[in-house]
Parts: structure tokens; sequence; C-alpha cells
């Protein structure tokens, strides 16, 4: 008997593991606001040249905003905009105040000059944020991009040490380290004195960020039975995404970006409070020969239950667990090691390879690229971001009641739906002229396309982990996973592309996913299928069930056993098709 077997025994999942996982969660929901940060941290308000003494209400107290415009900014008939890196080539040392603006007015045409008084920034929305601290626009808006694709670097980072670090010291003793590194950088990067410092802090945050997500992911799967690991992952899933939620209305009640930061970086500070309460992972402990720990966590389990943990059942489990380990230690000896290039030696697999990449990079990089983009939709920036989330929510829901429809089906429709709601998202702003009403059809579409977007980023690793063998699937999901973070890097530039070409950004969004929703067509349809266990096993399995094959009168090449069975002989390791043994010798 091993553990999940004793669960069964005592009627599944306990109370005692609920209340675990749910308390745990704590460290996702607090690294949740970490991924969402830069859209109010770094928000860009309405801005233009500074033009003092023209702007100062002191000395013309009777102009407002609108004259000030009109009297010292270059105004775009084209797009109906004033310009916000320009202004008037006026000398305004000779402007004295008292209602006297001959020094702004003229019969000549002035020119224009770049901002050289500094800049001007509506306080409407925002009291300071990285950008009117900086001044990170105009010539200078790179900087704002480069420092949130370092940060989208460190999730990059982060993910490569969270897995030998977990492994090495517990999972208990990975998230509590995690958390504290990031409740340390992130309070820190409230006090960055400069904008160097600002960026390298950030890169720190998200790369605790991403572990602190990552090990509770891992802790929470282990925690509870196996039939329950599903829940356990969307449960983890949810708690950013409630996190989404709230943030905007903490940045709401407090407009400045130090105190924003402040809070929440000191918010995932609760789980050192729910540290002292949860256990370790008992499935860990057995594994690296601590059973009187494990045993005492499994006995709580029972009693949980009201059930009793016996020695005679806790000693066959122990058994069990250990010739289990012995087995996996023995097949890893034995097994072929998988390594990338592998995915990329059969015809069929190398296609579902290249399709996984272009699938979580185009999805990361979309899903992202909204996200940020919240705070820059007509409206209020707040309610808009607001809005972005609670439908990330309702996607994750979806995504768990969504299996009878099947993965493939959902998976490119997401994709499909969340580029067409871009590209309307687009044209609807294209097209607005100043109307309200397409302004907010805009930010409606917008928002829709987060939707479909959180539904393909959710189920990217579900489709991934079910179309690779069981000994290609981690590498396969890593294959995803690093496709990802480049999407997720290249999105901010995507962004910055909008203020000079303003359909570009949904433009590029919404081709990508709507390729990428065409491609997954030729994904095969896993939903009841067995996990594979060979990539042989997959490559046959792929020519068998993926439907787009037979539309193109697709049919799979004979095998010569006979060749097959030389290179086997000569090279142990081969393990391919009659076309790849040809293609090596070629």
């Amino acid at each position: 008997m091993d553990i999940d077997g004793f669960q069964e025994e005592i009627g599944g999942i306990t109370t005692y593991q609920v209340l675990i996982i749910l308390f745990g969660g704590l460290i996702t929901f607090g690294s949740g606001f970490t991924s969402q940060a830069a859209v109010f941290l770094s928000a860009v308000p309405d801005f233009r040249c500074a033009v003092p003494p023209i702007d100062d209400p002191n000395v013309y107290p009777s102009l407002d905003e609108s004259d000030i415009n009109n009297y010292t900014i270059p105004y775009d008939t084209a797009t109906a905009e004033y310009d916000s890196c320009n202004r008037y080539n006026y000398n305004l040392t000779s402007c004295r105040g008292d209602g006297d603006l001959s020094c702004v007015t003229s019969d000549e045409d002035p020119g224009t000059i770049p901002c050289d008084q500094g800049y001007y920034y509506d306080p409407t929305y925002y009291d300071e944020t990285t950008i009117t601290q900086w001044d990170l626009v105009c010539d200078r808006q790179y900087l704002d991009s480069l420092a949130n694709t370092l940060f989208f670097l460190g999730f990059f980072i982060g993910s490569a040490f969270v897995g030998p670090l977990s492994d090495w010291f517990g999972r208990k003793l990975a998230m509590i380290v995690l958390c504290i590194g990031l409740v340390s950088c992130s309070v820190g990067c409230a006090f960055a004195p400069t904008f160097e410092i600002y960026t390298l802090v950030r890169v720190l945050c998200g790369a605790f960020g991403i572990t602190c997500f990552i090990s509770y992911f891992t802790y929470a799967s282990e925690i509870c039975p196996i039939n329950w690991r599903v829940e356990a992952g969307a449960y983890a899933q949810m708690t950013t995404a409630i996190a989404h939620t709230v943030y905007p209305w903490i940045a709401y009640a407090l407009r400045d970006w130090h105190e924003i930061q402040l809070t929440i970086g000191l918010i995932p500070a609760a789980f050192f409070v729910v540290y002292f309460f949860i256990p370790e992972s008992p499935r860990w402990l057995l594994r690296n020969g601590k059973p009187e720990e494990a045993k005492k966590i499994i006995a709580r389990y029972a009693q949980s239950k009201n059930k009793k943990l016996t020695d005679e059942k806790w000693n066959s489990i122990v058994e069990f667990e250990k010739k289990k380990e012995a087995l996996k230690e023995e097949e890893e000896k034995t097994a072929n090691k998988i390594g990338v290039w592998d995915l990329f030696r059969r015809p069929l697999m190398r296609l579902m390879s290249f399709n996984v990449m272009i699938s979580w990079f185009t999805v990361s990089m979309v899903f992202y690229g909204l996200a940020l983009n919240g705070g820059n939709l007509a409206g209020d920036p707040y309610l808009n971001t607001t809005l972005n989330a609670v439908v990330e929510i309702a996607a994750y829901v979806f995504v768990y009641f969504s299996t009878k429809l099947g993965r493939r089906p959902v998976f490119s429709a997401s994709y499909i739906l969340a580029g067409i709601s871009c590209i309307a998202s687009m044209l609807f702003d294209l097209y607005a002229n100043g109307d309200p009403g397409l302004f907010t059809a805009s930010t409606v579409m917008a928002i829709a396309g987060k939707f479909f977007a959180s539904i393909g980023f959710a189920l990217a690793y579900s489709v991934t982990g079910e179309i690779f063998p069981t000994n290609a699937r981690t590498t396969g999901l890593s294959l995803g996973s690093m496709a990802a973070r480049v999407g997720g890097m290249i999105s901010p530039f995507v962004l910055q592309l909008q203020t000079t070409i303003p359909w570009f950004t949904q433009t590029i969004f919404g081709t990508l996913s709507i390729i990428s929703g065409l491609l997954t067509l030729l994904y095969p349809e896993t939903s009841n299928a067995e996990y594979m266990t060979t990539l042989d096993e997959a490559e046959d399995f792929y020519w068998e069930n993926i439907k787009a094959l037979k539309w193109f009168g697709m049919k799979r090449p004979e095998k010569s056993s006979s060749k097959l069975d030389m290179e086997s002989k000569t090279n142990p390791s081969f393990n391919g098709t009659l076309d790849e043994l040809t293609a090596t010798k070629l």
C-alpha cells in the first residue's frame, strides 16, 4: 500500500489537508501581485512638455489645460491629438504673466523643439509612477520597456533554480526561503534611489515571485491525494488571479508607486505565520530518508478522518515507497536520456515540438501584453485592470468545467477568439474618431481577448503534458516554458510600438493568436487518451489521431524492420524511423 492507497482507505482527502492547501496558498496570493505590478508601478499618465511659467497657476491663473495646449503644444490633425514630446519654440523666459500672452503668440511659425523644461504629468489617476519620477517617456520610453523585459528574464532565471532548491532542502524550507527573498526584494524595490537599482531589484522580484508559485504548486500537488491534484493546481492559479483582482484597488487607494510597491511587497509576509503550522511534504520526507517525520503527518491525515495509522499499515507504506523509488532509480539508469533534440528527430514529434513552442510563445506574449496594457485602455485604468483580472478568474473556472468539450477544440478556439478580439479592439480604436461608444467597444474587446488568452495559457500546461510521452514530458514542458519566457520578454517592446503605430500591437497579438489557433488543429485529441510512455509510441499515436493528416491524404511511411534492427544493434540508443535512419546515413 502506498500513500494514495491509504488515503482512499480512510475516505479520500481530509479536512487537515484542505486547510494546509488553503492557508499555504497565501504564498501564491502574495506572489501573484508581482507579475502584474508594472501595470501601476510604471503606468504612463497623459503628459506634455512643461512650459513654465505658462503652466504655473500663480503666474497665469486664468489659463486652463486646454488653453496651455492651444498656445504651446503642436496639434496633429491626423491623430487628433496634441504632441506629447514637443512644444512650440517660443522664448518662455519673456513670459511675464498678468494675462500677457504675447510671448506665445506670433504671426510667424515658431517651429517646434523637444521638451527642454521637463514634462507635465496629468495627476488625475496617479500621484507618482516610475515614469514620472525618472521621465521614462519620449526618447527614454525604451528604458521602461527594457525594465519590464528584464523582469520577465527574472522569471526565466527563477524557473531554473527552484527545482533543485526544492528537491535538495525540502518543499517547506524552499517556500519560506523564497518567500523571504520575495518580501526582501519587493520592500527594497520601493526605496530604489535610481532607475538602474529599481530595474535590478525588479529582476530579483520576478525570480522570487515565479519560484514561490512553482514551489507551492509542487507542494500542494504532493500534499493532496492523486485524484485531487487538478483541483490543487487550479487553486494555485486562482489565488494569483484573485491577487490580480485586488491589486487595482490597492493602487487606487495609494496612487504612489513607492507606497504601492511597499504594500504588495509586505503582503507575502502573511505566509511567515502560516509556515509554522503547515507540515513538510510526507512524500519528500520518505524519499529523503525521514520516515518518522513522514509518519507523524500521515497519522494526522488519518486522525482528521477519525481513523488510525497502525504500525503495520505504516510499514507497508514505507516498503512500497522504497520499492517504488528503487524502481524509479533503476529505470532512470537503464532508460535512454531524453534531451531537447530528441523531440525533433521524428517527423510528427518535430511538428508537435515546433507547435508547442509557437503556442507557448504566442499565448505568453498576448497574455502578459494585454495584462500590462490594461492601464492604457480607454476609460478608468483601475476599473479596466480589475475587469482584466476578473475575466482571468472566469477563464480558470471555464477551463475546469470544459473538459467534456475536448482539449483540442477549446484550446484552438481560445487562441482564435483571442486573436479576433484583439483585432476587433484595434479596429474600434482606430476608427473611433472621438466616439466614446467605439472607445468603450475597443476596451471590451481587449478584455475579451485577455479572457480567451487566459483560457489558452491554462490549457497549454495540460495539453503539452498530454501530447508528450512520459520519458519526454518534462522536457516538452520545459521547451514550452522557455518559449513562453521569450514571449513575455518581447511583449513590453511590442506594447511600446503602439505609441508610434497605434494599430500595430493589437494586430500583432491578433494575427499571431489566430495563426497559433489554426496550428493547434494539428494537435491530436488527448482528453480520453492514456499517457504515452515512449517516443515511438507517441509517434504512432500522432499518426493515428491527428485528423489533419487525413485531410491532406498523408500516410505514415512503412518501417523496414531489418534496417532498423541493424541500426539498433550498432547504435543501441537509436530509436527512430526508417526516414530518420536514411537521413542520418546521408
